[in-house]
């Protein structure tokens, strides 16, 4: 349990819904929104339970749980307070990877000069990152199985503090590795699957046989317990084939707990691929397709980035919710803005994000995907130089 001086909450679970009270200085004037915030969040569904706590998003911590106090604190501090406390870091801890997908958006990042970060330097900036307040640290790459330390990284956050998932192409989901994750304690796993067709994948991947292997790896981590999902993709050209009805259906056959939808990006070596890009009408569309699972029981939970980024929804997260780190240490607003705004090598993360804050761009929070507004990618993303290295440094 974690408590501020003025503000604290005590959580519990009764048949299966989260009941609790804020207590502190402040509990009269916080109390009203603390019961509807309960109300609604008790209509969500539950995706897992494990030792007495509810799991109802794969990126949020368990509730009752001291990681989950932690994030409710830091909501009503970011309500009530306007502290822009963010939630997420997603760290690529590394760029190597044995796949070389088409549509890759780390390859923007990548650069055969730079040397990654050191394990003492990652835990750096895990423990910089909680010092922030964040909730969740998101290992990412490259492949991050591919790092010899992950587990030892993994292991460096405080789960009383965050949680840490991890996304992973699933090749190397061996049984070792697997006991190896649960012993370091990973909260979930989040895995690639770019499509319900293996030929698709498998071509998309350039690896044979790699639908399999990702599938039969996903399966062993169910098994083993860890929390597991799906992450994938939603194109222009999938949605018209349905592909995404096929993705929850091939979840559910899994038996995964959420499948996330990533809208198609202009980013990486997609980077110019501006007509791929979903219409309104697009996301739209997908609004209806999330809440017709949104509450199915027989289903995995279902997060789509084109009903969270919608202005309906909760907007762009990038630099305000979450942030992210290169595996060199470039601090970016997210992980498909290659847009820098200092190295954990040269400053404090607190005084990079704050810059960041600052700039005129993420000042405010925007109503859509920043990445995917013409305006922003004339002002900001064009106008980078060729040749340059990125992500771009603004000043």
């Amino acid at each position: 349990m974690e408590h501020y001086e003025i503000l604290g909450l005590d959580l519990g679970v009764e048949n299966n819904q989260v009941v609790g009270q804020v207590t502190g200085e402040l509990s009269k004037e916080l109390s009203l929104f603390f019961s509807l915030f309960l109300a609604q969040l008790n209509k969500n569904k539950v995706l897992a339970s494990k030792n007495g706590s509810n799991i109802y998003s794969l990126f949020l911590p368990s509730l009752p749980s001291n990681a989950g106090t932690r994030e409710l604190i830091r909501k009503l501090m970011r309500k009530f307070f306007h502290r822009r406390i963010p939630a997420t870091l997603t760290f690529a801890v590394t760029y190597h990877c044995q796949a070389t997908c088409i549509h890759c958006s780390s390859e923007q990042h990548k650069s055969a000069g730079k040397e990654e970060l050191s394990t003492s330097e990652c835990q750096r900036v895990i423990d910089q990152a909680l010092d922030l307040g964040v909730i969740n640290i998101v290992f990412t790459g490259g492949e991050p199985l591919l790092r010899k330390d992950i587990f030892q990284l993994i292991k460096h956050v405080d789960k009383d503090r965050a949680i840490c998932n991890m996304f992973t192409n699933g090749q190397y989901l061996t049984d070792d590795n697997i006991e190896k994750l649960l012993e370091a304690g990973i909260y979930a796993l989040l895995v690639s699957l770019d499509s319900p067709d293996p030929e698709k994948h498998d071509s998309w991947r350039r690896i044979p046989g790699l639908f399999e292997m990702t599938t039969a790896g996903i399966q062993r981590a169910l098994k083993a317990g860890i929390l597991t999902g799906i992450s994938t993709y939603i194109s222009r050209e999938g949605l018209a084939a349905g592909d995404h009805e096929k993705m929850m259906e091939l979840g559910r056959q899994l038996g995964v707990h959420e499948v996330i939808f990533f809208d198609t990006l202009p980013a990486g070596r997609f980077r110019d691929n501006y007509e791929g890009l979903l219409t309104m009408e697009d996301k739209e569309v997908i609004r209806d397709f999330t809440n017709k699972y949104l509450y199915d029981t027989q289903y995995p939970g279902i997060i789509t980035q084109a009903w969270i980024n919608h202005p309906k929804g909760s907007g762009c997260f990038a630099g305000n919710e979450q942030f992210y780190i290169t595996a060199y240490g470039d601090v970016c607003p997210c992980d498909f803005t290659p847009l820098s705004f200092g190295n954990i090598r040269e400053a404090e993360l607190k005084d990079i994000c704050d810059k960041m804050l600052k700039h005129e761009e993420y000042r405010e929070k925007r109503a859509h995907c920043r990445v995917q507004d013409p305006i922003f990618r004339s002002k900001y993303l064009s106008t980078i130089p060729t040749g340059a290295p990125l992500p771009y440094l603004l000043t």
